[in-house]
C-alpha cells in the first residue's frame, strides 16, 4: 500500500489504516510461519514414523519369508529323514526278520541215529539230536537194551544181553568194549566171565551201568564172591585209566547190599540207596 500524502485531508485516518494493515500482514506472516513450522515438524515426524513403519513392515516381511524358507527346509529335511527312517526301519525290520530266520535256523534241531552191531551180533540204534552239527545222545533202541547216557550226552554205555559185556560208545558211535573179562581172587585164581556165566546163568557179573560223571561208570556185580546169594557190590570203571575196582574212594570201601537203587546225580557224585541207606558214590 502507497504512503498517503500529508496534505490529504484524511491523512491521519489513512496512516492508522496503513499501520493496522501492516500489523495484520505481519501477524498473518507470523501465523503462516508458525503454521509452516508446525506443518514441517509434523511432516518430518510423520516421515520418520512412516520410514520406521516401512522398515518394520519390511523386517516383518523378511522375517516371515525367512521363517517360511526355514519351515520349508525343515519340512523337506523332516520328510527326507522320515523317508530315511522308513528306509532304515524297513532295512532294520528286514535285518531283524533275517536275524529271526537265522536264529530259527540256528535253533533248528535235527535228529539222527547210528545203527551198530554189538559183539554178540545184536543190532541196536543210537539216536541223537544235532544243532549245528553238535550231537547229543537221546535214546537207544530197542527197549530191551539196558543203557545209560553220560551227563554231557556225548557218551552211551550199553549192557549187552546174555553176555553181560559192558560197551561204551563215543559221540561218533565208535564202539569200545570195557567189560571186565576176568576176576583174580586174593589167592591168585583167575575166573573168566564167560565161563562163570555159562556155568551159572543167574550169576550177576555186571548189571545196571550208570554214569556218575564223564570219566566214571558204576555198575552192580556179585563179584568178588560167588556164593553170597543176593548180595551185590558196587563196582566202578574209570574210562581214562581203564580200571575196574570195588574198593571205592571217599572212604566208602566196599559198598554192598541186597537192594541197590540209584538216586539223584549231584555235582559231587551219585546218590545210591543201599537197603534204605543213602551213600554218595564219587
Amino acid at each position: 500500500m502507497p504512503k498517503p500524502s500529508i496534505f490529504s485531508k484524511d491523512y491521519d485516518e489513512k496512516m492508522r489504516k496503513r499501520k493496522r494493515n501492516r500489523r495484520i500482514a505481519v501477524l498473518i506472516v507470523l501465523i503462516v510461519a508458525v503454521i509452516a513450522i508446525v506443518i514441517a515438524s509434523f511432516s518430518s515426524k510423520i516421515g520418520v514414523n512412516v520410514k520406521l513403519g516401512m522398515n518394520k513392515i519390511k523386517g516383518i516381511v523378511i522375517t516371515r519369508m525367512n521363517k517360511d524358507s526355514t519351515d520349508k527346509t525343515n519340512k523337506d529335511s523332516n520328510n527326507n529323514s522320515k523317508v530315511k527312517n522308513e528306509e532304515t526301519g524297513n532295512n532294520s525290520e528286514n535285518k531283524n526278520s533275517d536275524a529271526v530266520v537265522q536264529k530259527e535256523e540256528v535253533k533248528k534241531e535235527e535228529t539222527g541215529e547210528y545203527t551198530v552191531k554189538l559183539p554178540n551180533g545184536e543190532e541196536i540204534k543210537l539216536k541223537y539230536s544235532a544243532i549245528n552239527n553238535e550231537k547229543n545222545y537221546i535214546e537207544v533202541t530197542p527197549k530191551t537194551i539196558v543203557y545209560d547216557i553220560s551227563p554231557s550226552k556225548k557218551q552211551v554205555v550199553v549192557l549187552e544181553n546174555g553176555t553181560q559185556n559192558l560197551i561204551l560208545f563215543d559221540i561218533n558211535g565208535t564202539l569200545n568194549d570195557i567189560s571186565k573179562k576176568e576176576y583174580m581172587s586174593s589167592k591168585g585164581t583167575v575166573f573168566s566171565k564167560d565161563s562163570i556165566i555159562k556155568t551159572n546163568t543167574s550169576f550177576i557179573w555186571c548189571a545196571l551201568p550208570k554214569f556218575i560223571n564223564e570219566d566214571n561208570i558204576i555198575y552192580q556185580s556179585q563179584l568178588p564172591w560167588f556164593n553170597k546169594g543176593s548180595i551185590k557190590y558196587i563196582w566202578k570203571y574209570t574210562i581214562s585209566s581203564k580200571v575196574h575196582e570195588h574198593n571205592l574212594n571217599g572212604g566208602l570201601g566196599e559198598v554192598f547190599g541186597a537192594d541197590i537203587k540209584y538216586g539223584k546225580l549231584y555235582s559231587d557224585g551219585l546218590e545210591v540207596i543201599i537197603d534204605g541207606n543213602v551213600k554218595i558214590v564219587k
